[in-house]
């Protein structure tokens, strides 16, 4: 089923009205569900975790806790997310 630009703005624009109208629990949210790329979304997620568990592996293997090494590969992932923030600046 087709449909054309105009339902789905109208579409769009009640969705959006829905969501204010309960509330948006976080800040980004609605860019979230309007304007990334589902299968992207997804892809990040995955690269994450993967990265989040070689990490893990490697730091509870060279540190021997792994509260230890989770807190210390928090803080590292914590610094790449900031690195990549700061090369997007608009």
């Amino acid at each position: 089923m087709k449909i054309t630009k105009r339902q789905l703005r109208r579409i769009i624009k009640e969705e959006k009205a829905k969501l204010v109208e309960v509330g948006l629990k976080h800040k980004g949210d609605y860019a979230i569900g309007a304007y990334f790329d589902v299968n992207m979304m997804d892809d990040f997620k995955k690269l994450m975790y993967d990265m989040f568990q070689n990490a893990m592996e490697a730091g509870t293997e060279d540190m021997g806790d792994p509260q230890d090494a989770y807190e210390e590969i928090m803080a590292g992932l914590e610094t790449l997310i900031d690195e990549a923030l700061s090369d997007m600046r608009f």
